[in-house]
């Protein structure tokens, strides 16, 4: 490439600067790119404007090598570092513990982060006079500077293209509030663990207090309780005085105000994904049928939630899918694995929504992105148990294979009464790619779509019912099964 093209895609392009890494220490990566740093790494350019997401894993912060990995690891041998193998060398079979920085890069934008090596992390230089004075400076950052790979044969751009199309800088703020930044660490999944260790431990507390009063003879246990009554007639008799009463309530409150301060600030939320609970799939108030139906349809569900959470709009729902899912790849976070699977399963088993013109975007969106998803890592990675239903009889099932199966029987029975039509080209070739890649058999033909002139049920929940007597012999499996309520 001459020097005209390169200064100009230099200009067009953003720039990341790394200050003060540590050389032959730091595994520093960019979207599905990886590098080791080498002495005199300053950073990346030609960064195309747009989301991406930069992660790194500091040496001796949760890296676990084996001795052959140790042996065959890349040192930086180049001023700038030298990139790790293929692109899917971003994804580390190991968990690593890695943090990640989103950002939508403008063009011509400098960003600055610098590593503190006392708390072995990368900090973003938030000083806009500082980042002046590095702007203006850039050119002497060059030569140090790892060129992100847009060009062949070693061009990953296109691939990230498909993974993130619909990552907005509204998404990326809305869900990743600590300045972009995320880490594995799981806020909610920490709020469960404590949860339930107080839970065990009020329940230890309380069977061991009835061992006590087992134990102790009937006589003392009347005396002991007795004796308990007279002494809070006592204590109630001696703090009879409001003024004494109300100094020690605001005392009380003001303890209260200043702890919630405290952990306020010790607990640092990095990640707020929109809630979406599937064990609720229905309205307030829904009895009998209704609760059944939507139990195991969870199209009123995926309503509320496109319309009133969303606000119908398909760019910020795949969006949020996207953000989830290339999250829970790089930087290994449960919390965005756990959103990935449930808005997946709220798409793939709402049956009714598949014949609604109003969602024919939005699953066309879902369908393409997934495949995109399901074709950009290796099938490997899909396999984990971690993907695994809690059906021990089929340990080679998984929520997705499932789930995909649903979405096909949805759409093949849509497509025989006319509805759906434009479901059925995406939804082949993510066909072709499940079958390519995992295996995986889903259920219809997709190719061969019957043209029909004319569809006699005007009403847009006709499909539904027609789908109903089609599919009766399938139920929902797996962990979020629903519960039939019987009259």
């Amino acid at each position: 490439m001459d020097n005209h093209t390169l200064n100009r895609l230099f200009e067009a392009g953003a720039v990341l600067l790394v200050l003060d890494a540590p050389s032959g220490q730091l595994e520093f990566g960019i979207d599905i790119n990886c590098w080791t740093t080498g002495p005199r790494f300053k950073g990346v350019k030609l960064i195309p404007p747009g989301p991406h997401l930069v992660y790194y894993t500091a040496a001796g912060k949760g890296k676990k090598n084996t001795p052959q990995e140790s042996d065959t690891a890349e040192s930086a041998s180049s001023n700038t570092g030298k990139r790790k193998g293929k692109a899917v060398d971003a994804l580390s079979t190991e968990q690593d513990a890695r943090v990640g920085f989103w950002h939508f890069f403008q063009s011509g934008e400098v960003v600055v982060m610098k590593w503190n090596a006392y708390n072995e992390e990368l900090e973003l230089e938030k000083d806009q006079d500082q980042i002046q004075r590095y702007k203006a400076g850039i050119r002497e950052f060059e030569p140090s500077l790892g060129a992100y790979p847009l060009m062949p044969p070693d061009s990953t751009y296109p691939v990230w293209l498909k993974l993130a199309d619909n990552i907005s800088q509204e998404t990326i703020k809305s869900i990743f509030l600590a300045d972009g930044f995320v880490d594995a660490h799981d806020d909610h999944l920490q709020e469960e663990l404590a949860r339930a260790q107080k839970l065990i431990q009020r329940e230890q507390e309380a069977e061991a207090k009835k061992r006590d009063e087992e134990e102790r003879p009937v006589a003392t246990r009347d005396m002991d309780t007795i004796m308990e009554d007279e002494d809070e007639e006592e204590d109630q008799l001696k703090s009879s005085d409001p003024v004494q009463d109300a100094k020690a309530d605001a005392q009380v409150i003001d303890n209260s105000a200043s702890k919630w301060a405290v952990d306020a600030e010790q607990k640092s939320v990095q990640v707020s994904f929109t809630p979406i609970n599937l064990k609720t799939s229905f309205r307030k108030g829904a009895m009998g049928e209704e609760v059944t139906k939507y139990s195991i349809d969870k199209s009123w569900l995926l309503n509320e939630t496109f319309t009133n959470k969303f606000q119908s709009n398909v760019g910020r729902f795949i969006g949020e899918y996207e953000a989830a899912f290339l999250t829970m790849l790089l930087v290994y976070h449960m919390g965005a694995f756990r959103q990935w699977k449930t808005m997946s399963i709220l798409i793939c088993q709402s049956r009714e929504a598949v014949t609604s013109p109003n969602y024919s975007q939005l699953f066309k969106a879902f369908i393409t992105s997934l495949e995109s998803q399901l074709t950009s890592i290796p099938s490997s990675f899909f396999m984990d148990l971690l993907f695994a239903t809690p059906d021990e009889s089929d340990v080679t099932a998984n929520f997705l294979e499932t789930s995909l199966k649903s979405l096909a029987r949805h759409i093949q029975s849509g497509l025989r009464q006319g509805y759906c039509r434009d479901l059925a080209k995406p939804m082949y070739n993510l066909q072709k790619s499940v079958k390519q890649n995992f295996e995986w058999e889903l259920p219809g033909d997709f190719k061969n779509v019957p043209v029909l002139t004319e569809v006699n049920d005007p009403d847009p929940h006709g499909p539904a019912s027609l789908m109903e007597d089609e599919d009766d012999d399938y139920l929902e499996e797996g962990e979020y099964a629903p519960t039939i309520v019987e009259l």
